[in-house]
């Protein structure tokens, strides 16, 4: 199949959505498909132009000014994208939110292909209540107006799903579930023996307990919660990864850190080095970076509302109300060894190893597109 794959951004521009999408398409080309991302150029110049990963010009002071992952298409770009629309056998987009992904699935339902939508999050709490209602009201009219022209809907994680379904007019028969996975080739078990030489490359002390944070630096995140953690834990060290509005290296915290970019390879690097993973969101499908850390032998101090994406399995996970008292306590806990979870590892590692696979879901998808295919072909 020649798939079509949009996305509104890709890496380094930082979210669930980026990492699905690029290991997505390297699962599909594995099994032999042509896949072609068609995504912005934000930020600008950060990866070429090829036959097989086109960026379109766009404006972002939506995300810069609201924190809305809303690009604004740069008109010149329509006949560029209409091309592509045309030349493959199907379509898939990532998001509802308006921007890139939708402007191609309006696009390729227009031209009669197959389409298949993918939903990664719920209705996220925005800076200001008017934000939250229109947010609410754009993606129930998305998802509305996919239900109209009978394409199907996917979704990472069944609370997402849910929320839909409570909310729009999709049907049943036409939404799935396709669960964000982990790159088996990237992130993998980190033994103990490489675990030390990596504490010492990445300047990790073993006499101070080591918190990571992989993200965007959003409210929705949980920023303004982990800071007040941060400032009740002054002798544990936190290390951010990511990029946002809300910088923590304004917090004056001399125990918060700010990680530059880092390579996937590195990535994994710093899941296996740290002590745990903080994740504390709200509004958000399953966050990539909690698999990609177990994965790599990292527990995970998550949040109900982010719990809520996976939804089984608790004792898999440390999950604390979003209370900075009540994190800070579980830390304490964590970095005095008295949590018996994260000194499990290699079992935390085999967990996600059985629970999310990226080949597992793209194939999922490819039965999915298969039979859209199917639909078109006269009989």
């Amino acid at each position: 199949m020649r798939v079509l794959l949009a996305s509104n951004y890709q890496p380094p521009h930082m979210g669930g959505i980026e990492f699905a999408a690029e290991a997505l398409k390297q699962c599909w080309e594995r099994a032999g498909h042509k896949v072609t991302w068609i995504t912005t150029d934000i930020p600008r110049g950060t990866r070429p132009l090829t036959a097989d990963n086109i960026r379109i010009p766009a404006w972002n002071f939506a995300e810069d000014l609201w924190e809305i992952n809303t690009p604004l298409i740069h008109p010149s770009a329509y006949p560029e994208l209409l091309r592509q629309v045309r030349a493959h056998d199907v379509v898939s987009t990532h998001s509802l939110a308006p921007g890139l992904a939708t402007v191609v699935l309006h696009a390729a339902v227009r031209n009669h292909k197959p389409t298949v939508v993918t939903q990664h999050v719920g209705v996220i709490p925005m800076p200001s209540r008017l934000l939250s209602v229109i947010q609410k009201h754009v993606n129930c009219h998305a998802a509305n107006w996919c239900a109209r022209h009978d394409v199907p809907i996917t979704f990472v994680g069944e609370a997402v799903r849910k929320w839909f379904a409570d909310h729009t007019t999709l049907r049943a028969d036409r939404t799935f579930m396709t669960p964000a996975g982990i790159n088996a080739h990237t992130y993998y078990f980190v033994p103990d023996e490489e675990r030390v030489a990596l504490r010492g490359k990445w300047k990790l002390r073993d006499d101070q307990y080591n918190v990571l944070f992989v993200g965007r630096f959003y409210e929705k995140k949980g920023m303004p919660l982990m800071r007040e953690v941060a400032k009740r834990c002054p002798d544990i060290q936190f290390s951010f990864r990511g990029h946002g509005p809300i910088d923590p290296a304004k917090w004056g915290l001399p125990n918060v850190h700010v990680i530059g970019y880092v390579s996937d390879v590195e990535l994994r690097e710093l899941y296996g080095s740290f002590d745990v993973c903080i994740m504390p969101s709200i509004g958000e499908g399953w966050p990539a970076v909690i698999p990609q850390a177990m994965a790599c032998g990292l527990g995970c101090l998550i949040s109900p509302e982010t719990f809520a994406g996976h939804n089984r399995d608790p004792e898999q996970f440390l999950i604390c109300r979003r209370d900075p008292e009540a994190m800070a306590d579980i830390l304490r806990r964590a970095a005095r060894k008295e949590i018996a979870l994260l000194k499990h590892r290699a079992a935390l590692s085999e967990y996600s190893r059985s629970q999310w696979d990226w080949d597992r879901t793209a194939e999922i998808y490819l039965e999915l597109f298969q039979k859209e295919i199917a639909k078109t072909i006269p009989r």
